[in-house]
């Protein structure tokens, strides 16, 4: 059992041995972290930024799949990177680049009671509230907010890639009816969001990315958006209140629906989606399908969507 990390030297050390060990056992894609830099470089183009994507095959063919899919309902055909660059921005990209890399990247053997693609469509789904909210607030860059929301809980898959049987333990205890962060805290001794913003910082991420993931948990929600961290908290806690639970199916499950209200601009941002969560819902599997090597699972039991080959599949 992994002792708890009572004091600050304590909490630190325990803070640099998991993130040190994510990093040996899944360093960050070269072509992702570059990524990350041209798009935050002002002198960078568009081929600079498609030279880079294109030396990664793999990536390559997600960025083309997902380009023209009707995600993005693109009517041309999108043959090239460079054309994906052009038409979606390199922001947008970069964010595709970014998550796609970390959804493939992180080989996290199966925890029982925790699902491993709701984890997937719980991130891209409050990656996509996030940039709705950014949309409508206009206080962060719709493609930069997205990214923050994807990656908002990265820092529990590093847990689970490291001391899988300390992640074991607490599943087991959320499963018996413990809040999250205190069934993490008895179990690891460190909480997910100082993980994830560690390794945010490692892969130099942005500084606002930085935060959003240190803070996306504060004490107090701010009745109003004024920052990242304001936009992720927020969409994170919309998905929750849906059910759409980190890992976990709560769908039919409303004792475990957090209370709490959304502040009102994140509300009408969500409202101003047409179909509202359940379309941002159906965007991320969208988003998901073309990334990801494997369909995702799925939250909504009566969703039902066409397959390859133009028969309708209960998911």
């Amino acid at each position: 059992m992994t002792p708890a990390a009572n004091t600050d030297i304590e909490y630190a050390q325990r803070l640099r041995l998991i993130v040190n060990r994510t990093t040996e056992l899944m360093p960050l894609r070269s072509v992702a972290a570059k990524a990350i830099q041209l798009a935050e470089d002002e002198r960078s183009t568009a081929m600079d930024l498609a030279n880079v994507l294109s030396s990664d095959q793999a990536l390559t063919a997600k960025l083309l799949r997902l380009s023209n899919s009707a995600y993005y309902g693109y009517a041309r055909r999108i043959g090239t990177v460079r054309e994906a660059v052009i038409l979606l921005g390199m922001r947008t990209v970069r964010s595709v680049a970014v998550a796609s890399s970390i959804i493939g990247g992180f080989d996290v053997r199966p925890i029982q009671g925790f699902n491993r693609d709701l984890f997937w469509a719980h991130s891209v789904c409050v990656g996509l509230v996030a940039e709705a909210i950014a949309r409508t607030t206009r206080v962060a860059r719709p493609e930069d907010a997205f990214t923050a929301g994807v990656l908002h809980d990265v820092g529990k898959l590093a847990m689970m890639l490291v001391e899988p049987a300390s992640f074991e333990r607490t599943v087991r205890l959320v499963h018996q009816g413990w809040p999250w962060a205190d069934a993490e805290r008895e179990a690891f001794g460190v909480r997910h969001q100082d993980v994830g913003s560690r390794l945010a910082q490692r892969w130099k991420f942005p500084e606002a990315l930085v935060s959003a993931i240190r803070h996306h948990h504060p004490e107090r929600i701010s009745p109003s958006i004024d920052s990242m961290d304001d936009i992720v908290t927020a969409a994170n806690l919309a998905c929750n209140r849906h059910g759409l639970a980190c890992g976990f199916d709560w769908t039919q499950h409303p004792e475990h629906w957090p209370t709490q209200a959304l502040p009102p601009m994140a509300d009408q941002a969500i409202d101003r989606v047409s179909g509202g969560m359940t379309t941002l819902e159906d965007r991320a599997r969208a988003f998901l399908r073309n990334v990801s090597s494997r369909p995702p699972a799925w939250y909504r039991p009566d969703f039902v969507e066409e397959d390859v080959d133009g028969d309708v599949q209960s998911a």
